[in-house]
């Protein structure tokens, strides 16, 4: 399933269909100011959906300005949530009151772009503060998903589902809620899902894990349900690790040792992938955003019309220290 990446190797880039349109003129640039002053122009700014980099920020200014966007979006509850389960699955662990480490990575990999979460997850806003950033790769690529491309028919998202034997009592639903994160009945197994596998909860009442058609998710900065190309959709995909591979390639900004690699070992997800659903990332994406944060940055971005990945850098060309924020 996987090819070897060599330095020598005459990879065709052009199987992109096309490349996708670098666009600054979608990112509006901040200096850093007295606490509240840019709220407004950042809110502004992501109901235009564009991207907002505020510069010159020292970590606490950083959990403020998030806190006081998301307030105004009313989003405060999921962004305390999401800070207050940053350290629950042992992957991340808090930076400071919102902000969370980024996954672990291995030496030259890479993250391809994904929207934070999944359906169930819904979240709205993400953003990424640096602390410090490698001198030899480390750029953030933000992607602009296209709603009117063919290929979300194609794609498909990993969730649970559920089946009772029965009809559930409230707190059969809550407990249900809770210890297996379903909504009933709103989760319930449907006959286009493609069951994984499947686990018992108790004699009544069975999970299963799934790949099912992708839904729309209402934006509440844009008021309006979309398609959102979730973590959870972009990481079944052997095809997506192959696209990044190849923009990666095209920018001039893959990172890889004398002997190359296969890309199960540039691909963060590669354990996570099933199938190829037919990804092609110039019909996924209109348009892309290329930064190499500096210390003191803070990038903030509608979490359901824009992804964000990473390229990787060369190891011993210094420390990447990022930080996220979701709500």
């Amino acid at each position: 399933m996987y090819f070897l990446v060599e330095n020598n190797m005459n990879v065709d880039c052009e199987k992109l269909e096309s490349r996708i349109t670098e666009d600054l003129n979608s990112m509006v640039i901040l200096e850093a100011s007295k606490r509240g002053s840019n709220t407004d122009v950042i809110i502004d700014a992501l109901r235009q959906d564009q991207v907002v980099l505020v510069q010159g920020l020292i970590a606490h200014e950083a959990d403020n300005l998030i806190h006081d966007v998301a307030h105004q979006l009313d989003l405060i509850e999921s962004l305390t949530l999401q800070s207050a389960f940053a350290s629950s699955l042992g992957h991340r662990e808090n930076i400071g009151k919102y902000f969370m480490s980024v996954n672990k990575r291995d030496d030259y990999q890479f993250i391809a772009p994904h929207s934070e979460g999944g359906s169930f997850t819904n979240m709205q806003l993400a953003s990424f503060y640096c602390y410090e950033n490698s001198s030899d790769g480390g750029e953030t690529i933000l992607m602009n998903v296209d709603q009117d491309c063919k290929i979300w028919s194609l794609l498909r998202e990993k969730v649970k589902r559920g089946k009772s034997k029965r009809d559930l009592t409230p707190t059969e639903i809550q407990k249900i809620r809770l210890m297996a994160r379903l909504n009933m009945p709103e989760d319930i197994l449907r006959g286009d899902d493609e069951i994984l596998n499947k686990t018992e909860v108790d004699p009544n009442f069975t999970v299963y894990e799934v790949l099912a058609k992708p839904v729309k998710t209402y934006s509440k900065i844009l008021g309006k349900h979309l398609y959102v190309y979730w973590d959870n959709i972009e990481s079944n995909d052997y095809d997506s690790a192959e696209e990044f591979y190849r923009l990666l390639k095209q920018s001039n900004l893959i990172k890889l040792p004398e002997n190359g690699l296969k890309i199960d070992l540039l691909d963060d997800s590669a354990n996570r992938r099933v199938r190829r659903f037919g990804s092609k990332y110039a019909q996924i994406f209109k348009r892309k955003i290329t930064r190499k944060l500096l210390p003191g940055e803070l990038i903030i971005i509608n979490n359901m019309t824009w992804c964000h990945s990473v390229n990787n850098w060369t190891p011993g060309s210094g420390i990447r220290k990022v930080a996220a924020a979701f709500a």
